[in-house]
């Protein structure tokens, strides 16, 4: 017996076992999935067989030819992924009674069986079988830069439908299921936030985290909060240890543990990930295979994933994962090794150790994914790797207490809160260093082309290589100076500039004018008059940081409608602005206190403009044509109208909310981008306006509404006129180039 024993659990200084197979079939895999995903033609998959029939030589080129089978097997498991009927299909913008089970955040259909459709707004239906009325819509897509793709979002997870909850006409509350008790016992005796933090790094419920998102996000420290491989990797090592008296008989305990925690928190790309690498590692260990490589275990862990849901190539946890892991085996591998052997005097313990080899692990995790990082997110943590060295320590104590406290809440709450007093204290050292941290200075980048990933990754390739010691370091540097030298030579030949962008912010107003020399001007910032959302901090600032806006030289408000004015007190607290214009004040209206309200906190310089006056920006000017001296009655008439001028050319109309009336007294030039007032009322863009200014292009802003906008009247007339029509609310945000 023991000898069995001695073979099956290897020694510390045996190798571990690399599956050579692993790797080149992940990727030709996910280069297969890749294809399909981005549209490539089906023939396209077939071309790596060229090389199964080129190349005959036993060896890794071989194997690697061979794998290339994959690409095409990758092609058509997202085809058929991607082409999976929609059990809903014929049912949408149609408002419907649907009966099912709601878990406060989904309802499972009874009809069609199985079928989840995502509630709004979250929580709208508590826990518990319910019959719900409501509308049954498309969810929204990528609907301006900087957007969370939330339509794709979804359908990774296997829901299609999104359900506007107008009425619950029945409902009958659960019985707590055993993933409620084990979250009443996390968060047991502790504060709102602790609670929040622990459910969310043990369970993964992230519902109550509040704004801890913002500041962990702005901290660096996100990856905490989503489930990952740190915490799955925490929980089986602890286990491990408990377990170990178990003797083999651990690790099948292991496996089904695993399996139930992947059940209990859900299959996300990140756990999936995770529990597929461990799980091999078990399994291997088991049956006394050894300890399997770290590269392989990724390989088997991207294969087996993709096989089962190929869309996750295209998710951010999925890509956000993989890269991490990749990077440590990278980067951190070499330079650990040699920090050993450099720091043999020193024990893994000591703080010197510990402090160095935190911060290189936990910068090698996040060197690959930064540019990732920056376009999804619009900024980067400067100090994330330092904050990190301290956050992941406090982070492998509060998983396993968190768990014990959840078991130990399943029997007895009293018994979670001992625990719990241990835990809330721990936690609170998190939060309070995630707090000092979401102060620090961030860098703010936007969204990443191509060609910036392509440069970015050979200057990793570069530092890989050196740190293998592959490559000598002074050609290495040369490498990434050429990589940084030739994104600064794109972004100083940016092809895009002029332009105006259109953002889609509903049923609202918000336009950014991107000029030569980086002169960025917006005029309004949308709103939602009947909603507490806003747009300001959750549409624009996010669109104006992907697009690279860091600072706007004019910030105008048209008028001081919540759909035009609202969004700018947040832009105004969160970008640098040089000037806000302003028409007729408007004093006692909440929205146009609230803006200048943040003026004067931002320090920001407020100007009045009437009709006759200019603004000059470089080669730009923006004349205005509207309000008067003598403000008219109606507020919507007091708009501050803006005709755009390039290098002395008209170039575009601005109308805020204007009527037909008011049309009739100003004198308009030629253009070749309207944008029809009032979000295409039937009580604007007169034949008067049309005919005097004689776009050819005209842009309307709007949301769902019940105003009837845009009228079918003002799209005929513009048909009438010859216009092309650009509409955000079909396409989401609008860019038009001023072409000479």
């Amino acid at each position: 017996m023991s000898a069995t024993r001695s073979h099956l659990v290897p020694k510390a200084e045996e190798p571990a076992v690399f599956v050579p197979w692993s790797l080149p079939a992940a990727g030709c895999l996910a280069l297969g999935v890749a294809l399909a995903g981005l549209g490539a033609p089906w023939w396209m998959s077939f071309l790596g067989l060229a090389l199964l029939i080129l190349y005959r030589q036993p060896s890794w080129g071989r194997l690697i030819a061979v794998s290339t089978l994959l690409i095409p097997l990758g092609y058509l498991r997202y085809e058929l992924w991607a082409n999976q009927p929609d059990p809903l299909a014929g049912r949408y913008e149609q408002r419907l009674t649907l009966t099912g089970v709601s878990d406060g955040r989904y309802l499972t259909l009874d009809d069609p069986a199985g079928v989840r459709v995502v509630l709004s707004p979250r929580g709208a239906v508590p826990p518990g079988r319910a019959t719900v009325v409501g509308d049954l819509r498309v969810p929204s897509g990528k609907r301006n830069p900087g957007d969370f793709d939330y339509r794709g979002y979804l359908a990774r997870r296997g829901v299609r439908a999104q359900l506007l909850v107008r009425e619950v006409s029945d409902f009958s509350a659960a019985r707590p299921d055993f993933k409620t008790r084990l979250a009443q016992g996390v968060a047991a005796g502790l504060n709102e936030r602790a609670a929040g933090l622990q459910l969310a790094m043990t369970l993964g419920i992230r519902e109550n985290l509040g704004e801890l998102r913002e500041v962990f996000a702005a901290s660096g420290l996100a990856h905490i909060l989503a489930l990952s491989g740190l915490h799955v990797g925490i929980l089986m090592g602890a286990l491990g240890l408990l377990l170990r008296p178990l003797g083999l008989w651990r690790y099948p305990a292991l496996l089904a543990l695993l399996v139930g925690f992947v059940w209990l928190v859900g299959p996300t790309p990140s756990v999936v990930r995770a529990a597929a690498m461990t799980g091999a590692v078990i399994l291997l260990l088991w049956l006394g295979g050894g300890r399997l490589a770290p590269w392989p275990a990724l390989g088997l862990a991207a294969l087996l994933t993709l096989l089962y849901n190929p869309s996750w190539l295209f998710d951010l946890s999925f890509q956000l994962s993989y890269l991490a892991v990749i990077g440590i085996l990278t980067f951190a591998t070499p330079v650990m090794t040699r920090l050993v052997e450099d720091t043999r005097r020193l024990k893994w313990w000591h703080w010197r150790t510990l402090l160095l080899g935190g911060a290189i692990v936990s910068a090698s995790a996040q060197v690959l994914s930064l540019p990732l990082v920056a376009s999804s997110f619009g900024s980067v943590p400067l100090f994330s790797p330092l904050v990190n060295v301290l956050a992941i320590p406090l982070a492998t104590l509060l998983v396993p207490l968190g768990f014990m406290a959840a078991l130990l809440g399943s029997v007895s709450l009293s018994l979670a809160q001992l625990v719990n007093g241990l835990t809330g204290a721990i936690a609170g050292l998190l939060l309070s260093w995630a707090d000092i941290a979401a102060r620090w200075p961030n860098l703010v980048w936007g969204e990443v082309e191509p060609i910036g990933y392509a440069l970015y990754f050979i200057g990793c390739a570069a530092a890989a290589l050196v740190a293998w010691r592959k490559l000598r370091p002074w050609r290495g540097a040369l490498v990434i100076m050429a990589a940084i030298l030739g994104s600064m030579a794109v972004t100083a030949t940016d092809p895009r500039l002029p332009e105006i962008v259109f953002l889609d912010v509903g049923q609202g107003d918000s336009v950014l004018i991107r000029l030569p020399g980086r002169v960025e001007i917006l005029v309004d910032g949308g709103g939602t008059p009947f909603s507490d959302f806003d747009v300001g901090k959750h549409t624009v600032v996010p669109a104006l940081r992907a697009l690279g806006v860091t600072r706007l030289e004019l910030v105008i408000a048209t008028h001081s409608s919540a759909d035009h004015a609202e969004g700018l007190a947040s832009v105004l607290n969160q970008v640098p602005v040089d000037q806000l214009i302003i028409g007729i004040p408007t004093p006692g209206k909440r929205v146009f206190d609230e803006l200048m309200a943040a003026a004067e906190r931002n320090r920001v310089p407020v100007t009045e403009v009437r009709r006759g006056e200019s603004l000059r920006l470089g080669k730009a000017r923006l004349d205005v044509l509207n309000p008067p001296r003598r403000a008219y009655a109606e507020e919507n008439d007091n708009s501050v109208v803006l005709a755009l001028y390039y290098r002395e050319q008209p170039w575009a109309l601005l109308l805020g909310d204007l009527s037909a009336a008011v049309e009739q007294e100003i004198a308009f030039p030629d253009v070749a981008i309207l944008m029809v007032p009032h979000h295409g009322s039937r009580f604007s863009t007169s034949d008067k306006l049309l005919t005097a200014s004689r776009p050819l292009k005209a842009v309307i802003s709007y949301g769902r509404n019940n105003y009837g906008h845009p009228h079918p009247t003002v799209i005929a007339r513009l048909m009438e006129h010859g216009v092309t029509i650009r509409e955000t609310f079909r396409e989401g945000a609008v860019r038009v180039r001023l072409v000479p």
